[in-house]
């Protein structure tokens, strides 16, 4: 379970800096030629990069969630595993006596 969330945080990380850096004007292919045009491609490179942060954050939160349950539930034997036999008629063994 933990290697599958290794994989996956690694696969959003991958996704959000390119979705990120997608939205970035420092691109050149977000090279603007007027004032007009360079104030809209950073409205809307502002407005990809609040939904890549949301994004994010939402992330973070499932990450902390399953972090949360992982951390707090009890671990359980597994089904095969033979239980500890103490052989009948014996005492367990004590400590040594104090001199």
């Amino acid at each position: 379970m933990l290697k599958v969330l290794a994989v996956v945080r690694t696969l959003f990380l991958v996704f959000i800096i390119g979705y990120t850096a997608r939205a970035m004007p420092f691109f050149l292919s977000n090279v603007a030629k007027t004032f007009d045009e360079q104030y809209a491609r950073c409205a809307d490179g502002l407005g990809l990069t609040t939904r890549a942060a949301w994004l994010a954050i939402a992330w973070i939160a499932i990450e902390t969630l399953i972090g949360w349950y992982l951390a707090t539930r009890r671990p359980r034997p597994p089904k095969d595993a033979p239980l500890p036999r103490i052989p009948a008629g014996e005492p367990p063994f004590a400590p040594p006596p104090r001199r």
